[in-house]
């Protein structure tokens, strides 16, 4: 969803905060300012140049070396670059780059602690470049030189923001879809059991049935109906299919436009053209579902019934309807991948760790022990170990690389005085891997994330899949959601098993395993 989607460099999303909490916010950054000042006033701050990094040259900037770094590991597997970089450097490091802010990137979840306070008030995250690019140049203006959630900064994004708010993270209007994603997600165990008979495994595609699960669920909370993309006879050149794949290339070539060096800024490189074109094609695929849901939610009228997702926004003050038309197309854009990746990552954990599968089984056993219907939203709350296994699955195999933002004042981290405009960016990623942060940090344990935190305490920036501050992500509720019935209902009816090789991750703006998901799933008496 416009959910757990932040871009590498920087990150997404924001929860409004109240009068109180907002003055508590900027004492608290008053204090730690004044702190900061306290603490080196006898030494003046040591310059950004100081930081570690790789040598930076005229024109080309550290371009050689990163180059050098993606050579060796491939383009596939930024993660790798990345950990190169900090153990050569150090826990943090400085880049610069031509056509591209200069970047801090940190790891120390203290130092991503300290900068996303900072910027609590002004949380400006760049990114997304080609795809504002090609939104401002839409054909027939479609979005009004407002480019969305996604893309946006300052008063255009905050007047959004402040706005889908309540409708996207109320607790009564996400649990009102959970009736109806459940009765997806069954549906979808029971497709599960069909493949399973019919191949003696999951299929290799089977990644593929994950997006049509994750494109079902996401439809009905923005569109408020099916897509039809569980049916059996689901044909390549379907709608549904269509869909999944212009998400896919649109993740893929938005990876290639942004990560690489940005000539389409010059002129239209052959990627930059790919997104440009499937973006054009999704939007006329996804406009003309959202004009079906309009004009089927006119008919029917307000009267007697809950109002759908899709109403309550286009009922919001403030909000245009190419503002609430953006919002959902974005929503679908980011509900496929996202999702269905976390998901598969986590079964294949739990297959690889069958005492933690088991002890899941039995939380689950316990719960829906004699109940018989939908999930109800007191099921999922006591599914504690469940959300733990999902915390520790972002942990090892998170989406996203890290957060980031640009800085809208100088920030002295560590006595270096980081100018106002710099880019910090805290990767997230490693913080996960890092035995400092993470005692046995190499092994599946989702039992550090309960309450009594067996493993000692976890700093609250250590791990960020939906980001932190005033950009979390706006469909986080949604998507966890979505999520937690999904491994309900597979733990429910089957033991997963996996008997081929290790999986790792592969990346295209969000991580993707890098293997075929042939699950063994063993029906449970």
């Amino acid at each position: 969803m416009v959910y757990a989607m932040q871009h590498s460099w920087r990150a997404l999303c924001r929860p409004v905060l109240s009068a109180p909490r907002l003055v508590v916010a900027r004492m608290e950054a008053h204090q730690a300012a004044a702190a900061a000042a306290s603490q080196h006033k006898e030494t003046a701050p040591k310059s950004v140049k100081d930081i570690p990094g790789p040598p930076t040259f005229p024109l080309v900037g550290c371009l050689p070396a990163l180059i050098a770094l993606t050579i060796s590991n491939s383009s596939k597997k930024l993660h790798l670059i990345f950990g190169d970089v900090v153990k050569k450097y150090g826990s943090m490091v400085r880049l610069e780059n031509p056509q591209m802010p200069p970047v801090v990137i940190v790891i120390d979840p203290n130092h991503i602690e300290a900068f996303v306070r900072a910027t609590m008030d002004n949380p400006v995250r760049d990114g997304f470049f080609s795809l504002k690019k090609i939104r401002l140049e839409a054909v027939d203006n479609y979005f009004e030189g407002k480019t969305g959630l996604l893309t946006e900064n300052g008063d255009e994004w905050w007047r959004v923001r402040s706005r889908v708010q309540t409708p996207m993270m109320k607790p009564k209007n996400v649990t009102s879809y959970l009736g109806q994603v459940d009765e997806v997600t069954i549906e979808f165990v029971e497709r599960m059991a069909s493949l399973q008979e019919q191949h003696g495994e999951m299929p290799t595609d089977f990644q593929t049935e994950l997006y049509k699960w994750a494109l079902e669920s996401v439809g009905l909370v923005a569109l408020n109906r099916r897509l039809g993309c569980l049916a059996s006879d689901l044909t390549e050149d379907s709608e549904p299919m269509r869909l999944i794949r212009l998400v896919n290339d649109l993740f893929h070539n938005l990876n290639l436009t942004e990560y690489g060096v940005h000539t389409w800024r010059i002129f239209p490189t052959k990627p930059f053209r790919t997104l440009r074109d499937k973006h054009n094609e999704f939007l006329r695929l996804a406009d003309s579902n959202i004009r079906e849901t309009e004009a089927s939610l006119l008919a029917l009228g307000t009267e007697d019934r809950e109002l759908t997702l899709m109403e309550k926004l286009l009922m919001t003050p403030g909000l245009s309807r190419k503002d609430v038309t953006t919002l959902i197309l974005d929503m679908l854009f980011a509900g496929i991948d996202t999702t269905s990746h976390t998901m598969a990552f986590t079964l294949y954990l739990l297959a690889r760790h069958p005492e933690a599968q088991a002890k899941l089984q039995e939380e689950v056993d316990s719960v829906l022990r004699g109940h018989e219907g939908p999930l109800t939203e007191r099921h999922l709350a006591q599914l504690s170990y469940l959300k733990a296994v999902i915390k520790e699955s972002l942990r090892i195999f998170p989406l996203i690389h890290g957060v980031g933002r640009t800085l809208d004042k100088d920030l002295i981290l560590d006595d270096y005085l980081i100018p106002k405009g710099w880019c910090m960016f805290g990767i997230n990623m490693l913080t996960g891997w890092d035995e400092r942060f993470f005692p046995r940090v190499k092994e599946f344990v989702p039992e550090r994330w309960l309450r009594h935190k067996p493993l000692g305490p976890i700093h609250p920036y250590a791990s960020l899949p939906f980001g932190a501050g005033t950009r979390m992500c706006i469909g986080r509720r949604l998507a966890e959601q979505e999520m937690y019935i999904f491994l309900t209902r597979v733990m429910e009816r089957f033991t997963v098993d996996y008997k081929y090789e290790d999986i790792d991750i592969v990346t295209s703006l969000v991580n993707t395993p890098s293997r075929p998901l042939r699950f063994n799933l063993i029906e449970r008496s």
